[in-house]
């Protein structure tokens, strides 16, 4: 339930009412809450913007939603009555209806799809919790959703795998991990391989054959992949789910093979050949940036772009809406792909959530080079850290371990998603577990604090007096809880999951004003009733906020 955006279409209902038309905007806070301009519609009916503003504030008269409508030059500016929309937001809490939003269709969510050669690196994580984050946002805009992994099986990542357990033996296959996990064992043969073909070029004939052969359903070779791609990607599913991160639904890449070979014939009439290569002459479809898109080697293998369309064509018939979250590096090549898809079914509805890559301090990282830093020594470097700012706490082992691990879960999933999709950042601990800064520990110690307050108050939700309420922080705060609706519908048609980062600090931030200047439990009792109120409804928005984005609501830190 949207409801600042209620009090936003009811100022501009007043002026469509009385035979105007404008649509409200923000206001800045010294004039208000809305504003209208009047430029458009004064230069429409041929007279002075502050002249048709002074008319239509005489001729809108009161309303119950607002305590003030004044002109101020060629502007209309709105201030929300305090007690209309304090009634408003916090029935919409206890009835849970501000959680609620009208059914829509069903979207596909794919995102990490991570070639599984290995465990899951830090560069990589920044997609699989912007994908988690937005899946869950889409879900509680009232999107059926569906969170796909493609498993890259298909291809020369893979072939060199096989080849690599096929020629090699790595006595010390763990490294130095001591993870006995597919992912970390057999990431060794993988950069093993590459370190093999450096000096023996020869090999890459290997690998061609053991990508032809694997395209035309070699059985053994099907099974190899099967099972060793399974181990690795076992391993990367167990990173994610200890960070929150869950999938619908596996799709292998390998189960296109065939249907890629009966999509390309449809794409014949745009497909040129270069030396027995088949590719698509882009000019030709006013794609700018690369000239053309191969779909199939010298050999009749395919390529991962014509799989990609028949992965696209073949999500299009599960759901109305398909979201790729890919990185900013697969711009051109998502077009090209959407271009291809609706070609061939023009009602296929595909976007892309493009986000840059994450580092650390350290620099960039390469699987196969060996450069790493793995999602797993993320957290458990993120667990050390907590640990030693909360070691005095006094709780009970089973207790703080929990506490730690959502900490730590929870500084990390809130510092990549309180940067802004497509820019660049650089991970850094002293922002990520400040708890008095933008991170998650501070807004999950806001939400620690408000449950503390209400474990203390002999207190049952829905008993308050709504005309109590006059203080400014409790009127800012309650601004703050009315404005989660508007925040969801702005991240889920924006694709940004950013944007509930940003409303869950902000929210927090102003929870801490009220705390410092409204006494809750001290108060005399009307207004200790109202002020509890707020609090338990701060507290269920910013629990379901955080959970929007991943990241649990610790009752104590």
């Amino acid at each position: 339930m949207d409801i600042w955006g209620l009090f936003r279409n009811e100022a501009s209902r007043l002026l469509n009412e009385i035979g105007y038309e404008g649509r409200a905007e923000d206001a800045r806070p010294e004039f208000g809450d809305f504003t209208i301009p009047t430029f458009t519609l004064a230069k429409k009916m041929m007279m002075s913007p502050v002249d048709i503003a002074k008319r239509i504030v005489e001729e809108i008269g009161n309303s119950e939603y607002f305590s003030s409508i004044k002109q101020v030059g060629p502007y209309i500016n709105f201030t929300v009555n305090p007690v209309t929309l304090t009634k408003i937001t916090l029935d919409s809490v206890l009835s849970g209806e501000i959680f609620q939003f009208p059914a829509k269709g069903k979207i596909i969510v794919e995102h990490t799809s991570a070639n599984p050669t290995g465990p899951l690196h830090v560069g990589r994580t920044r997609n699989s919790i912007i994908g988690d984050s937005m899946a869950r946002i889409l879900r509680r805009y009232g999107y059926d959703v569906e969170v796909q992994y493609y498993v890259n099986d298909v291809g020369k990542q893979v072939a060199m795998l096989l080849w690599s357990i096929i020629n090699l033996k790595i006595e010390n296959d763990k490294g130095e991990s001591s993870k006995d996990r597919g992912d970390y064992k057999y990431v060794n043969y993988y950069q093993r391989a590459y370190q093999e073909l450096e000096k023996n070029p020869e090999i890459e004939e290997d690998v061609q054959k053991i990508i032809w052969k694997y395209e035309r359903g070699d059985k053994e070779l099907r099974a190899m992949a099967k099972e060793y791609v399974g181990s690795v990607l076992g391993g990367i599913q167990e990173s994610l789910e200890n960070i929150n991160i869950h999938f619908d639904r596996f799709v292998w890449e390998s189960s296109f093979v065939e249907e890629s070979q009966r999509i390309a014939e449809k794409l014949n009439n745009y497909l040129e050949e270069d030396k027995g290569a088949f590719y698509v002459n882009l000019k030709k479809l006013g794609i700018e940036g690369k000239d053309r898109i191969y779909l199939y080697r010298r050999d009749g293998t395919t390529l991962y772009p014509l799989r990609d369309i028949a992965y696209h064509l073949y999500k299009a018939t599960l759901a109305e809406k398909n979201i790729d979250v890919l990185g900013e590096d697969h711009k051109l090549h998502f077009k090209i792909i959407e271009k291809l898809v609706k070609l061939l079914q023009p009602q296929a509805d595909l976007k892309a959530l493009f986000y840059s890559f994450v580092k650390l301090p350290e620099g960039k990282m390469s699987t196969r080079k060996g450069r790493v830093v793995y999602l797993d020594d993320l957290v458990e470097e993120a667990m050390i850290r907590v640990e030693e700012l909360i070691k005095d706490r006094k709780y009970p082992r089973e207790e703080m371990e929990k506490i730690k691990r959502d900490v730590s879960v929870g500084a990390i999933r809130y510092h990549i998603l309180n940067v802004q999709e497509e820019k660049p950042m650089t991970f850094m601990w002293e922002r990520a577990l400040n708890f008095e800064g933008e991170s998650g520990p501070f807004i999950q110690y806001t939400h620690a604090r408000a449950a503390s307050i209400l474990r203390k108050a002999s207190w049952e939700p829905g008993e308050y007096e709504i005309t109590a309420i006059e203080h400014p922080e409790e009127i800012k705060l309650v601004k703050m809880i009315a404005k989660y609706g508007e925040s969801i519908t702005q991240a889920a048609e924006l694709l940004s999951p950013n944007l509930i980062a940003k409303y869950a600090y902000n929210l927090a931030a102003q929870f801490n004003q009220f705390y410092r200047d409204c006494p809750v439990l001290k108060a005399p009792k009307e207004i200790r009733n109202l002020r509890l109120t707020i609090v338990y409804s701060f507290k269920e928005v910013i629990k379901d906020t955080l959970q929007l984005l991943g990241i649990n609501a610790p009752n104590k830190m």
